[in-house]
């Protein structure tokens, strides 16, 4: 049912792997296809995970919500501080595409990942 890590890893078949993630509509399959794009380590990804972190029904999944951010950490578009405290990179450390990409998101990120908690 799901592909492997391998299959992610290898870059293999990408954009197949996004256009699963944005077709998702279960929550265990979305999360699961949020660790294989942050597996992938393709910055083709960060858009369409963008997108779904800011969806209402990702928010009240904290597995999903969790997976989707991880994958974001991965590709060096959030950072952690312990388990569950998320917040995008600071602007200067951002892409200028993904700068871009934040300001045009509909619904746009909640703002507790615009201000990063803790230490």
């Amino acid at each position: 049912m799901y592909t492997d890590e391998r299959f992610a890893a290898n870059g293999v078949a990408v954009d197949d792997l996004i256009a699963r993630f944005e077709a998702s509509t279960r929550a265990v399959e979305t999360e699961r296809l949020a660790e294989l794009l942050g597996l992938a380590g393709n910055h083709d990804a960060v858009h369409s995970l963008l997108v779904r972190l800011g969806d209402r029904r990702v928010q009240q999944d904290v597995h999903v919500e969790y997976a989707v951010c991880r994958a974001l950490v991965a590709l060096d578009v959030m950072c952690a501080s312990g388990e569950t405290a998320f917040a995008l990179r600071p602007r200067h450390l951002l892409a200028e595409d993904v700068v871009e990409m934040i300001g045009t998101l509909d619904p746009p990120l909640p703002l507790r990942y615009l201000v990063r908690r803790g230490a």
